[in-house]
């Protein structure tokens, strides 16, 4: 066997990685289906990227914003969640982005979904104390949002004005 352009040799660390060819074009894909209003078509997208290889936190945090868009709140916030996992453990896959911006990206989120969440009828007319937790919980993530990255101007604003009175 040669080792010419057609037949590269095979680096074993690499190896483990080439499932992730192509996924970037597949996620920028699902970012224009997003930004032209096919939201179905980039969910779809974004669950395949994810079919393939579940540990990208921005494909969750991508598929986490078009869930809350869609009000999808419960399933925004286990991708969130999830996305904030994989952040913490130091599983960036966009090399490109600041690691501070995009967990102050989705610290934000998270804080948003739980506050949106908050000010659902079923928790606000519900107990007192999901409510106090859920908006506690939102404050703190919008407050580590504004920590890693103090430019969050939505995080800054719930961060500190976001209260158990509204």
């Amino acid at each position: 066997m040669s080792n010419d352009a057609t037949n590269p040799p095979l680096d074993p660390a690499a190896a483990p990685e080439l499932h992730l060819l192509g996924l970037q074009q597949q996620f920028m894909e699902a970012l224009t289906q997003s930004g032209s209003g096919d939201l179905e078509g980039a969910e779809e997208t974004l669950r395949s990227i994810l079919r393939v290889e579940p540990r990208l936190a921005e494909a969750r945090l991508e598929l986490a914003r078009l869930l809350l868009e869609n009000d999808k709140l419960v399933d925004a916030e286990a991708e969130g969640r999830e996305a904030l996992r994989i952040l913490e453990a130091g599983g960036q896959w966009i090399a490109d982005l600041a690691e501070p911006e995009v967990q102050s990206f989705a610290f934000d989120l998270v804080g948003e979904i739980l506050r949106r969440r908050a000010d659902s009828d079923e928790v606000l007319y519900g107990d007192p104390e999901v409510y106090k937790a859920l908006v506690m919980e939102a404050r703190s993530h919008f407050q580590r949002a504004v920590t890693l990255d103090p430019g969050n101007e939505h995080a800054g604003y719930w961060a500190f004005g976001l209260s158990l009175e509204e």
